[in-house]
């Protein structure tokens, strides 16, 4: 009797296969060989699709530099601005938003310039007319954040510390927020949190990939690590990396790049005109 092949589940994520017609060694998430075109029928369970494919060692670039990059550069560029404070030359209450707008614009140059090769490919989902998608999936986050709001509520939660900020930065600059905060930030996070951390941890496993892109996603939202208030708001952050990863895996980079921007950008409408 033939023995069933048993599956893998857990996969090198720097694995290549060699292809049988030219023998040319290419990343095994891709479809066909890069050099002959030749086709290659993967064991894996869900290969790259709508996915935009990239090298492993581009996903893992972007996402230290989107995560850990923009700590770094909020701790430089926050030093410099309190001096500037300190010695008069920027008003105190422009801290903040002087120190997120400078934030999120240079490392969206950053980013952009890691991802620059495959950039074409990110812009040509845009055009696919499934990434209207985007705007469906901003639905369903919107839905859960109301059920959730509802029941933290109960629970005793107030504004966290990441909606506070936002707010304040809102109430200076509305056109400056959208642009940077709605629209820049929403796009450095795709790239870091979903070209690069889930397409990596992806690679390893799906399940994988769901689990981690969205526990971190909603990890960088909190604040305070010791406070019920700040957990009691971080369920919808999840929820979002996960509603955010499936637009992105389902419909492509632009769906879920949609989607994120769509909720920023009303959010950030909705606490200018409604508090």
């Amino acid at each position: 009797m033939e023995q069933n092949k048993s599956r893998t589940y857990i996969h090198n994520p720097f694995e290549k296969k060699e292809c049988p017609k030219c023998g040319h060694k290419y990343d095994a998430l891709q479809p066909a060989c890069p050099k002959c075109q030749e086709p290659f029928e993967t064991e894996r369970a869900v290969p790259f699709n709508k996915v935009t494919f990239t090298n492993p060692f581009i996903e893992i670039a972007l996402f230290l530099v989107g995560w850990l990059g923009l700590k770094g550069l909020a701790e430089i560029i926050a030093n410099i601005l309190a001096n500037m404070v300190r010695d008069g030359s920027l008003p105190v209450e422009e801290f903040s938003t002087t120190l997120n707008y400078t934030c999120y614009g240079i490392l969206f140059v950053i980013l952009a310039g890691i991802a620059s090769i495959y950039i074409p490919k990110l812009l040509k989902s845009f055009t696919k007319p499934e990434f209207l998608w985007g705007f469906m999936v901003y639905v369903v986050i919107f839905g859960f954040d109301i059920v959730w709001g509802m029941i933290s509520k109960n629970l005793g939660a107030t504004t966290n510390e990441n909606e506070t900020a936002i707010e304040t930065i809102t109430k200076v600059n509305l056109p400056l927020s959208l642009l940077f905060l709605g629209v820049l930030g929403p796009i450095c996070e795709e790239l870091t949190y979903r070209v690069g951390l889930f397409n990596f941890s992806r690679r390893i496993n799906r399940v994988v990939g769901y689990v981690v892109g969205s526990v971190l996603f909603g990890l960088i939202h909190i604040h305070d690590f010791t406070s019920v208030n700040e957990w009691l708001s971080y369920p919808p952050y999840v929820f979002a990396g996960l509603a955010f990863a499936f637009a992105y895996e389902k419909w492509g980079f632009g769906a879920s790049t949609l989607a994120h921007v769509t909720n920023n950008v009303l959010a950030l409408i909705a606490s200018y005109y409604l508090k």
